[in-house]
């Protein structure tokens, strides 16, 4: 029987907090310009002791050291993943998982089939609604499934397919109104046909129980598990969760067992609650700090609602901006002033121009509060903007794999601006931070396979998106790792290997640096001397 690669995490017997480790036996790729190559490393306290030759570094270990033989292994430093959903991320994987559905009904056949025993909620997600070849309506769901709620989100999180029950008891009827910066989709007569976009999605969200603490506490050690084992040690938590699901992320990350650091965003909503108590970016300990203060500009290529400059091809739609502009504005000026960095969802060109039109005209005073703004996604810019970016030094955090998954969309509807699609060398090359994440549970929290995409930018067609974008082997690393931890101001204890950095190390079986391909692979993951995963 295979091992379950989650099972593995946590899973280290041996380890002494007050006991010196020496990893010996491998090309340690540290990212240091002083020192970019080594051949061990030490550790004690949770932190890097030395990092050298291996007889340099033995000499400064404790007589009773334990030392590991990583038989040709490559080291490098602690993978982030610069974007996540973390509490969703385990949750869902617990659901209806319907990534890959060819159709409507195939749908159907898995939430049918994998529909947990009872009379509760069914919930599931992940699927791509432009893959089918109909669109959905809630009838053939409702033969299906007549007495349960159903709930499913798709892959981008920008919609929602419910049947008649779950919409019956969150009260949306034919005469309910669309939300501000949402859409009910209705049938000729005006009946609700079951797809919720945007902020219609969460008309029926709250009507969904809340999994309690030990839910979250299950789905946080299932999901955490996971991520170890793709060698994740460091997540940028985005605030699109509930109360309930904040407070378990940090109970969660107290534990120092746990195989996550967390930098937690808080929603942009709640910016004058936490200036009242003083919480401000970059508090908190080793395990959980504050992260900054999430806004939405757009939607998503999916669901075809992220926000741009030209209408997509065919049809004179451009998409759906979620938020005034004069709010954004003033919400940005207030995040800066109460110490919270602003970090924005903004996936279309014209969604990431407006958010660059705010930290523009903000600029004096977030580089006076020591702020580092993030662009999340900025899956299409146009090069005007990709100058603004560079200039400022914005964070770019981007998704590879998102690319994957929207090439072919890409293709059929924005054709005409192909170039502007995933812009990392642009943005590189002009001075952007580049910082890489997965937006899981969107897409699966794979660095590796991000890595990858960066470099040869396949879509799921099999062919390049806008080769002309692609990194380089070490530039895409560098944006796991260097950049990510610059991104939340941790540059000075993560993102390198170097003496006095907490001692985080994603363990490979080859060199990331010449080449990521399908035969790279995490050999073991470390967290503050502590390993999360051995394979």
């Amino acid at each position: 029987m295979s091992r379950d690669p989650a099972a593995a995490a946590h899973e280290d017997p041996a380890f002494d907090p007050s006991r010196d480790r020496l990893l010996r036996g491998a090309t340690v790729v540290t990212l240091d310009d002083a020192r970019p190559r080594a051949a061990a490393v030490a550790v004690r306290g949770g932190r890097l002791l030395a990092v050298g030759d291996e007889a340099e570094v033995r000499a400064r270990v404790a007589d009773d050291v334990e030392t590991i033989d990583l038989d040709g292994a490559v080291i490098v430093p602690g993978l982030h993943d610069a974007h996540v959903h973390l509490a969703s991320h385990g949750l869902e994987g617990l659901q209806v998982r319907l990534g890959g559905t060819a159709s409507f009904a195939e749908a159907i056949g898995r939430i049918r089939d994998g529909a947990p025993d009872g009379d509760g909620w069914i919930l599931g997600s992940g699927y791509a609604e432009q893959r089918w070849p109909e669109p959905p309506d809630r009838a053939a769901l409702d033969a299906a499934v007549p007495d349960r709620p159903v709930l499913v989100r798709s892959q981008d999180h920008h919609s929602a397919i419910a049947n008649g029950e779950a919409l019956r008891r969150a009260g949306i009827v034919a005469d309910t109104p669309d939300p501000d910066d949402g859409r009910i989709e209705r049938r000729a007569d005006g009946t609700p046909n079951g797809v919720l976009r945007e902020r219609a999605v969460d008309l029926l969200l709250r009507t969904v129980p809340d999994p309690g603490p030990d839910g979250w506490a299950e789905a946080l050690r299932h999901g955490a598990r996971r991520m170890a084992a793709l060698g994740v040690t460091t997540v940028h938590h985005m605030a699109y969760e509930s109360p309930s699901a904040a407070r378990a992320v940090a109970d969660a990350a107290a534990d120092e067992a746990f195989p996550l650091r967390v930098w937690a965003c808080l929603p942009q909503q709640e910016i004058e609650a936490a200036a009242a108590l003083g919480l401000a970016t970059g508090q908190g300990g080793g395990r959980h700090r504050i992260g900054g203060a999430k806004f939405f500009v757009d939607g998503a290529l999916g669901s075809l609602t992220s926000w741009m400059l030209e209408p997509y091809l065919g049809t004179d739609d451009a998409g759906m901006r979620v938020i005034d502009l004069d709010e954004l504005h003033e919400r940005v000026g207030r995040a800066v002033e109460a110490g919270l960095a602003p970090v924005a969802h903004a996936i279309g060109d014209a969604a990431v121009r407006a958010i660059v039109d705010v930290y523009e005209a903000h600029e004096p005073a977030w580089r006076a509060a020591g702020l580092r703004p993030r662009i999340e996604h900025a899956q299409h810019v146009h090069e005007r903007d990709v100058a603004r970016i560079g200039r400022m030094g914005l964070v770019a955090s981007v998704q590879p794999l998102h690319l994957v998954f929207d090439a072919p969309t890409i293709r059929e509807r924005l054709t005409d601006r192909e170039d502007r699609a995933y812009p990392m060398r642009s943005l590189l090359e002009a001075g952007a931070v580049l910082a890489f994440g997965s937006d899981t549970p969107v897409a699966p929290p794979d660095a590796v396979a991000a890595m990858r995409t960066a470099h040869d930018r396949i879509g799921q067609d099999g062919r390049p998106v806008a080769a002309h974008e692609a990194l380089t082997p070490l530039q895409a690393l560098i944006a796991s790792t260097r950049g990510a931890a610059h991104a939340i101001g941790a540059e000075g204890r993560s993102g390198r290997i170097r003496a006095g950095h907490d001692a985080d190390l994603t363990i490979l079986n080859a060199d990331p640096t010449e080449r990521v391909d399908d035969a790279t692979r995490v050999v073991a993951t470390m967290v503050g001397g502590r390993f999360s995963y051995r394979a």
